[in-house]
């Protein structure tokens, strides 16, 4: 039997490219190349921990490969979305993800002396990752709203979450990642006019906070104190750093040649950017760091041209996100930041890193688009 149609079917990619056209081409040009790099790099800090432990060389660049498939569809979700979807979206990961940080600590598996990870079968979850890009959505859809009378206003309740949040995180603990949200959000609120005052009393209020975690957690006072004394008993792992990145010179030892790598505690995540300069060398860690750098100017550029409140705060806050968890990352093997334990997004290795980014670049790309603005403006006509 033959089948006769009066007009052909036909496979049409309009839609994508739609998509493709309207998105910022120089941003996701960097963000796709420090995509491709993380993985490439996942097979020279994948033996650092495979080794010890027994496994094939390679075996956790093949998890980063997997984890990259599920990573790379919440980018194209979020990135294709409008912004009442990406919102929508943002506020349901934010329901999931706060609730994931209440059951990790009960249940959460304990990492040096920390509870952070959801163990499942084959893989962990960290719930403090996907909380970073949903709390900036959450807020940012708190902060564009209007006054209603009688009702709280967007900003107490973004205050509110940012505080449960802030909590949670702590009591993990899980300092760094607590300072780095609340450098985040204070950027955002920031940006929506707040005075000069509030921005002041929130510096003094950080201040307090860390002055109030020095003195009542050894852990954050070594930190510290490793900051000012890096030669001292317990900065061996700076030191190693430090040795990795001088070893590598300009043109660095070639992709898996790096030896020093080795001696570097949590290589493979905390100081992944060591694991760069001794392998590819110097030039190549000063191109990776005018990358973050250009994402992170480029964002808060495309955010003061946005209409929307909304996607303009998402949009500052995932710029603010890139820029201050990069340069924690390279400030403490600069010796300019005390270790904190920070990934550097796309490249260090872990699981919900990578989902965590491959959504926040989804919705800074999403809310970036030029058929967005189109129909932010057709709406307020």
């Amino acid at each position: 039997m033959t089948l006769v149609f009066e007009h052909p079917p036909e496979f049409r990619l309009s839609g994508i490219g739609r998509w493709w056209r309207a998105l910022d081409k120089p941003l996701f040009s960097g963000l796709l190349f420090l995509f491709c790099a993380g993985l490439v790099l996942a097979f020279s800090t994948s033996p650092i921990i495979a080794i010890p432990q027994g496994k094939d060389p390679f075996y956790y660049a093949t998890r980063q490969i997997i984890f990259a498939i599920p990573a790379i569809v919440l980018f194209v979700v979020f990135s294709s979305g409008t912004p009442k979807e990406i919102r929508r979206l943002g506020v349901i990961l934010f329901g999931v993800a706060l609730f994931m940080l209440l059951v990790v600590l009960l249940i959460g598996e304990e990492r040096n002396g920390s509870k952070r990870w959801i163990s499942f079968i084959f893989f962990a979850v960290q719930p403090s990752e996907l909380i970073k890009p949903a709390l900036i959505v959450m807020s940012a859809w708190m902060f564009s709203l209007r006054p209603v009378p009688g009702a709280p206003s967007g900003a107490l309740i973004a205050t509110g979450c940012l505080a449960i949040v802030a909590l949670l995180v702590a009591l993990q603990p899980d300092y760094s990642q607590t300072a780095l949200i609340c450098a985040v959000w204070g950027t955002m609120f920031f940006l929506t006019g707040a005075s000069i005052v509030w921005a002041v009393s929130a510096g003094l209020l950080g201040l307090a906070g860390i002055a109030i975690a020095y003195a009542v957690s050894p852990y954050v006072a070594v930190r510290l104190r490793l900051l000012f004394d890096a030669e001292g008993s317990g900065g061996g792992q700076i030191r190693r750093a430090v040795q990795a990145i001088e070893q590598g010179g300009l043109f660095g030892t070639g992709p898996g040649e790096g030896v020093r790598k080795f001696r570097v505690p949590d290589a493979h995540s905390d100081f992944v950017i060591a694991v760069i300069a001794e392998e590819y060398g110097l030039i190549l860690a000063v191109v990776i760091i005018a990358l973050y750098a250009f994402v992170t100017i480029r964002g808060f550029l495309l955010a003061a041209r946005l209409k929307s409140a909304f996607a303009r705060y998402t949009v500052s806050g995932i710029a603010a996100l890139i820029g201050f968890q990069a340069f924690i990352h390279i400030g403490v093997a600069a010796r300019v930041v005390p270790p904190t334990g920070m990934t550097l997004p796309l490249l260090s290795y872990g699981g919900s890193s990578l989902l965590a980014m491959g959504i926040a670049f989804g919705v800074l790309l999403g809310l970036t688009r030029s058929d967005v603005e189109r129909f932010v403006e057709r709406r307020r006509r």
